[in-house]
């Protein structure tokens, strides 16, 4: 059974390597003081669903990393391209330990 412990370990073992923050099983990784930019976050969900084998099927990337703006303001641009902007939901290792541990994405 996965416990938090090893969600802990595996993020910092990915992505905290060197300790800079503090990690705990609410650590956030699309809000509040250390968010991650889309990239990585695609780059750690891969790793977290391939690492604890969980279905992906119902996992919402976009709710948690939505699209960011772009260069030009949307009142230049035209309707079809302007981008709603959406505040990302909380992505926490809780979630991740809780989805890891029914094999499932929970949440969504």
């Amino acid at each position: 059974m996965v416990t938090n412990e090893d969600v802990i370990d595996w993020y910092n073992a990915g992505w905290n390597k060197s300790g800079k923050w503090p990690v705990t099983i609410d650590t956030s990784l699309t809000t509040g003081r250390y968010v991650w930019v889309w990239e990585t976050g695609q780059e750690i969900m891969e790793s977290y669903f391939k690492a604890f084998e969980v279905d992906t099927q119902g996992f919402n990337f976009l709710k948690y990393w939505p699209n960011e703006k772009s260069m030009i303001p949307n009142f230049l641009l035209p309707k079809s391209l302007r981008v709603k902007e959406f505040e990302p939901a909380p992505l926490t290792l809780k979630m991740l330990a809780d989805s890891a541990r029914a094999g499932k994405w929970l949440f969504d």
